[in-house]
């Protein structure tokens, strides 16, 4: 099933635009679908986007606004004008182009769910050899779809415009309580109306009771932010029935890196994923942005784009002591002990080891290294959990007490690179691409879950669930848990960092907790301005509608 999938999916990428249309006087559905395979095509569509929009400019979002991550300009490269320094200095406008982005993504996202909804819900299902109750559920899905880039919506802007079908007709923006609603009615009508998961089947893409329960449950999570409405209560009694399988088969993988591996597709601990496939169609944006020049070297395997761009945010200062900041310094936070805190190397056969990229980039199977390009050019390069200019060290700074250490003055080897996904070698080159990119997993429900205990009072409990996802980290005795007298904001914040590093969350988490304008990181002071908890309405948008209103301070 996942393969069908991902063929229909990397068909309609290909052919994008570039069909040459055909003209008919009258268009009636007979025209188009006659068979499963035109069913699906047009079904998948929706998804084909989804997909796109998960990465990109909707991560940047999430991920480059926080103290997690960072695209630091290096040598004259990632210099763009100030974009990506504006994003992490809070310092971004109506016209910032990730926000115009997203704000379009979210848009076309629920007309294409509708709109393919509207055009299904003609067909006769039984004459193309399917039957009425898989149509069911296509509808149901287009339409969980559709609440989900609301979702997005609320999170990232607000209050949206609300519409129940495709319409050429503009709506007014609704107030982010009636938006919180109108996904929640949605998401209660048509969990009922998917299917579940059976533990064993390969995830394809599609939605299943699970991933629309997830949805519902970081709608209560987040409801204090997005509404000011402490919905705790009801999250943690979806959370809990998604545990108990109420949805689904779901259950913790017994690796950290279960949900990310090659074969992560039949992983029972996530929920809901976008298929990736070698020569198909693949998820290789995060490789190609963070990646230093001539990674392909070190793991010995074809060159591919690789930008090396995006890093974790340092936790060191240029003299090597620590930043005291409570929040940031992702690598730090790793305990030593973990199995992740440990250089990436591909062992063979899918199996692999450590989720960094960090130190002498140099294999200690192979012996093969990845050299410098610019600042170290020749010289195998050495990442350090630091951001400065130290080949500058007796030219232009005479210590390093003077080098400085901002968004703007990185080198190629300035921050340690997250490998959530695996590379293979050339022998095994033909797995390369094929983890499926994780949207949710179980591991975010105990999480949730855990924090709305601790928001209860039940302090021991919700260190209990952070421990139960915790305790796979470590090959003995976890030798820091989670534990009643040490659980508070900033450790609970620090264990949704390790966690779930790059995964495109961060930013809703601190807004939850009140930190993302208000706590310092890395380079970038407090504003204390909430209205920065949303994005802005992009100038685009307004000034292409009669009735688009901006978000208030913008």
């Amino acid at each position: 099933m996942k393969k069908y999938i991902i063929s229909i999916l990397g068909a309609l990428a290909v052919a994008g635009c570039s069909l040459e249309p055909a003209f008919y006087s009258s268009v009636t559905p007979d025209l188009y679908f006659d068979s499963p395979t035109s069913i699906y095509s047009a079904f998948s569509r929706p998804f084909v986007h989804w997909r796109e929009f998960l990465t990109y400019d909707s991560w940047r979002l999430q991920e480059l606004t926080t103290d997690e991550m960072c695209c630091p300009q290096r040598y004259q490269h990632y210099e763009d004008g100030g974009m990506w320094a504006v994003l992490h200095h809070h310092e971004w406008t109506p016209d910032h182009e990730c926000i115009i982005k997203v704000w379009n993504g979210v848009g076309k996202g629920i007309a294409f769910a509708y709109n393919m909804a509207d055009d299904l819900k003609e067909v006769d299902y039984v004459k193309c050899g399917l039957d009425d109750e898989t149509k069911a559920w296509h509808q149901a899905q287009l339409k969980t779809l559709a609440a989900y880039f609301y979702l997005r919506g609320l999170d990232y802007f607000g209050g949206m415009p609300l519409y129940k079908e495709y319409t050429l007709q503009e709506a007014p923006r609704s107030t982010a309580k009636e938006t919180f609603d109108f996904i929640e009615s949605i998401l209660l009508e048509t969990i009922p109306q998917l299917r579940t998961y059976t533990k064993g089947a390969s995830h394809d893409g599609f939605i299943t009771q699970g991933a629309a329960a997830v949805m519902l449950a970081q709608l209560y999570f987040n409801a204090i932010a997005y509404t000011g409405e402490d919905r705790f209560a009801d999250c943690a009694k979806v959370c809990q029935d998604i545990i108990d399988q109420k949805y689904g088969q779901y259950e913790l993988s017994k690796i950290w890196n279960g949900p990310f591996t090659f074969d992560n597709d039949l992983c029972a601990e996530n929920i809901w994923v976008a298929p990736s496939a070698n020569s198909q169609y693949l998820f290789s944006w995060y490789y190609s942005q963070s990646s230093p020049y001539n990674i392909h070297e070190y793991y010995d395997i074809i060159k591919s784009s690789q930008y090396n761009g995006l890093c974790m945010q340092p936790s060191l200062k240029p003299d090597g002591s620590s930043y005291g900041f409570k929040l940031g310094r992702p690598y730090e936070k790793f305990h030593d002990d973990d199995l992740r805190k440990t250089l990436y190397v591909y062992n063979g056969q899918k199996q692999y080891q450590g989720m960094f990229l960090v130190g002498k980039l140099e294999n200690p199977l192979t012996g093969k290294a990845c050299k410098g390009e610019w600042d170290y050019r020749g010289e195998v390069l050495e990442l350090v959990d630091m951001v400065a200019p130290f080949k500058q060290l007796g030219k232009q700074y005479a210590d390093v007490t003077q080098l400085p250490s901002d968004i703007y003055s990185a080198e190629e080897n300035s921050g340690v690179r997250v490998v959530k996904y695996p590379t293979p070698n050339k022998t095994d080159e033909s797995c390369q691409w094929d983890p499926d990119w994780v949207v949710f997993r179980l591991a975010e429900v105990y999480y949730m879950l855990a924090e709305c205990r601790f928001r209860a009072g039940e302090h021991g409990a919700a260190a209990e669930l952070f421990n139960k996802v915790r305790a796979r980290n470590f090959s003995s005795a976890d030798p820091d848990p989670v534990t009643a007298d040490n659980i508070d904001k900033y450790r609970i914040l620090d264990e949704w960092m390790t966690e779930f590093i790059g995964e495109a969350r961060r930013r809703t988490d601190l807004i939850r907790w009140d930190a993302f304008t208000k706590d310092q990181w890395w380079d970038h002071s407090p504003s204390g301005s909430a209205h920065l908890n949303v994005f802005p309405i992009p100038t685009t948008a307004i000034s292409s509608s009669n009735i688009i209103t901006q978000n208030p301070e913008y």
